[in-house]
């Protein structure tokens, strides 16, 4: 694992060597985002710049210019020492992360900020020991923007029977088995053929939020939003750094990464809101649908399965309470969603 660890830092620093010759510890983290992405901002690159503040100059963060892995084996490619430090999605290791995906079922992110301080402290409190990510130390989790309803078409969805039978793009895992759970036919493609599949008619709708389907060059073709409270699910991340490396450094360089991570999932969680803020005036023009009443309650009627299958895969691996868990979660959820943040 060192010797791989030690060709990628020489591939990476080799044209940065004058730069980085005097600082004590370099780590790399890899990152897998666009330079523009909102994550890739706060969680990448602004924690690199708060990690070589806080240790006054002792660790330097090295950043890849282009990834070292793809986007599904970041873990790996961590675990096995091609980079020390890197972030990934729940969904990318499904065989592995079962309790963190408490912010990924319906209803659970009604904003980004919320969502990722309650999955940070429900990870703390009753997640952490599991160590489901074996072999790398997490430093912060965070949730996107609850998925809705986009319609690119004639379909307006103002309960559940309007998705039935139609041709509904979902990111593969959990929102595909939503899309179909709700009676949709659900149509996966990569993200960078959404535009075509849109624009040729071949989906109806789409679950993602404006700001995914503006990224996706879409959002000019939404006909309809349609919000449901919390959103259909969401996708969650996990920051974290190689065991092994982290057991390498000094006391204090560990308590500098510790200091620089406080408040990094808030922080992330709110450039995530921030950048879908940006577009209120443009999904302002669009007709919106808010889902509640009883459209609301057939809607959680069919969802609600997700969360009671949750609590079962969690007891499976060993959670004693997940009804006592996914209700702190919701605790510390109302709790930021009344702060005023």
């Amino acid at each position: 694992m060192k010797a791989m660890r030690a060709l990628a830092s020489a591939a990476v620093l080799f044209s940065l060597a004058p730069a980085v010759a005097s600082a004590e510890t370099t780590l790399i983290f890899n990152s897998f985002l666009p330079p523009y992405d909102e994550m890739y901002q706060t969680a990448v690159r602004d924690f690199a710049a708060a990690i070589e503040k806080e240790s006054g100059g002792e660790i330097t963060i090295q950043i890849p210019d282009s990834t070292l892995a793809p986007s599904d084996r970041q873990y790996e490619m961590v675990r096995d020492g091609i980079a020390d430090m890197a972030l990934v999605s729940s969904g990318a290791v499904p065989q592995l992360v079962t309790m963190n995906k408490i912010a990924d079922l319906p209803f659970n992110s009604p904003n980004a900020r919320a969502g990722s301080v309650a999955l940070w402290e429900t990870y703390r409190k009753y997640f952490e020991p599991f160590d489901e990510l074996r072999g790398v130390k997490v430093l912060s989790t965070h949730v996107l923007p609850g998925r809705q309803i986009l319609s690119v078409g004639n379909v307006k969805v103002e309960d559940v029977e309007d998705l039935s039978g139609i041709k509904l793009w979902s990111p593969p895992g959990a929102l595909t088995q939503t899309a179909d759970a709700l009676g949709a036919v659900p149509v996966n493609s990569e993200f960078t053929d959404l535009q075509e599949y849109v624009t040729k008619g071949t989906v109806d709708a789409i679950i993602m939020t404006p700001g995914s389907a503006d990224g996706a060059r879409v959002l000019e073709n939404v006909t309809s939003y349609t919000k449901v409270p919390g959103g259909l699910g969401s996708l969650s991340f996990a920051v974290f750094i190689s065991q092994e490396r982290w057991a390498e450094l000094s006391e204090d360089e560990q308590s500098a990464i510790l200091r620089a991570a406080e408040g990094l999932p808030g922080r992330t969680g709110a450039a995530a809101d921030t950048a879908e803020a940006e577009l209120d005036d443009t999904v302002a023009k669009i007709p919106t649908v808010v889902i509640e009443g009883e459209a609301l309650t057939n809607f959680e009627s069919i969802l609600n399965s997700q969360i009671e299958a949750w609590k079962k895969k969690a007891a499976a691996k060993g959670l004693e309470n997940p009804d006592e868990v996914y209700a702190f979660y919701r605790e510390v959820l109302d709790r930021e969603l009344n702060s005023g943040n």
